[in-house]
């Protein structure tokens, strides 16, 4: 039996992916025994709340139980979820950038870049083999935000809606929450998006290093660089869609309008806002017990990961393309 591996062209394992990761891993700072201890205890605690608060909205929408009890219970951990998250996603963000942008004026700087015009490897294999080891490196990181980003949303959910689950009809107020399936779909799309984050920034940071003869101008480009790549496009993406907004309540292809702007603003944001909507009760309005998230969502989320799947390329491309000319200079 074979095992499942991944396309090697853009996933490549080979002799570059494992010479950058052994390098991150041997130039990474070494924590003390009791530093490394209070870091564990923290995470392994703010993956609790989150957990608990997740699970608790999950078993609540279940049993349609008023979860608020237990969320204020929690006070005011729920509110320190959502700051976490905020700088925990950014300081990740800085980190990659700063091992991924670290990458190829490494090699320049210390005129070992000749060395690897010798061994025959391709700017492609460069370049997606430093892009990967990266990835790898900070993969379990990532997922660790993941986790508080779940709760975190929840948290969120309830700090600005928490009293949206109450729903007015004619003449009484019934209580109504999220479906399980919205609370899992969301979830799900929480962890890509952050996945998506990571090989962004990674890959931004490669794009800077192949431009930048300074690992320390490098940095600074490549955060400059993810900026620019999410904000403009974003804005400019936008603008043909945004006539239609007036009219997504009357007009089916208003909705779809509004959904593509949704998911192409998401990008900015990490999809922090696009996640979080389906579980405010407002948003759901046209979705039922059996289809529990609406059409327009998820089309909004899609659209954001293939948008992000879009600039990740670009980015690799351009660093590609950059690469190839700094092999020729060298070769000469």
């Amino acid at each position: 039996m074979t095992s499942f591996q991944l396309p090697s062209t853009i996933f490549p394992n080979n002799a570059i992916t494992r010479a950058e990761r052994s390098y991150q891993m041997r130039s990474s700072k070494k924590l003390r025994p009791w530093r490394r201890w209070i870091t564990r205890i923290a995470a392994g605690l703010l993956v609790m709340v989150s957990l608990i608060a997740f699970v608790g909205l999950m078993i609540a929408s279940l049993s349609q139980r008023d979860p608020t009890p237990l969320i204020a219970s929690f006070e005011p951990l729920p509110l320190l979820l959502i700051l976490v998250a905020i700088v925990y996603a950014v300081y990740l963000m800085l980190q990659t950038i700063s091992l991924t942008a670290n990458s190829i004026t490494r090699e320049i700087e210390a005129e070992t870049w000749e060395m690897l015009v010798l061994t025959g490897i391709n700017a492609r294999q460069i370049v997606r083999g430093k892009w990967w080891a990266t990835v790898q490196r900070q993969f379990s990181r990532y997922l660790l935000l993941s986790l508080i980003r779940i709760g975190a949303t929840v948290a969120y959910v309830f700090s600005v809606g928490g009293s949206a689950f109450y729903v007015s009809k004619s003449y009484y107020t019934s209580f109504q929450l999220p479906h399980p399936v919205t609370l899992f779909i969301a979830a799900l799309f929480g962890i890509l998006f952050s996945i998506a984050s990571l090989a962004l920034s990674a890959a931004c940071g490669v794009m800077a290093s192949a431009v930048s003869k300074r690992s320390s101008i490098a940095i600074l480009r490549a955060f400059v660089l993810q900026i620019v790549i999410t904000v403009f496009p974003a804005l400019l993406l936008s603008i043909p869609f945004l006539p239609y907004l007036s009219t997504a309540e009357v007009s089916a292809a208003g909705s779809i309008f509004q959904s593509i702007i949704w998911g192409i603003a998401s990008v900015i944001d990490n999809g922090f806002n696009l996640i979080a909507s389906p579980l405010l009760l407002n948003t759901q309005s046209n979705s039922t017990h059996i289809i529990p998230v609406t059409f327009d969502w998820m089309i909004a989320a899609l659209l954001s990961l293939c948008l992000y799947t879009l600039l990740i390329w670009f980015a690799l491309w351009r660093a590609e393309k950059r690469a190839v000319r700094a092999l020729a200079t060298s070769a000469d």
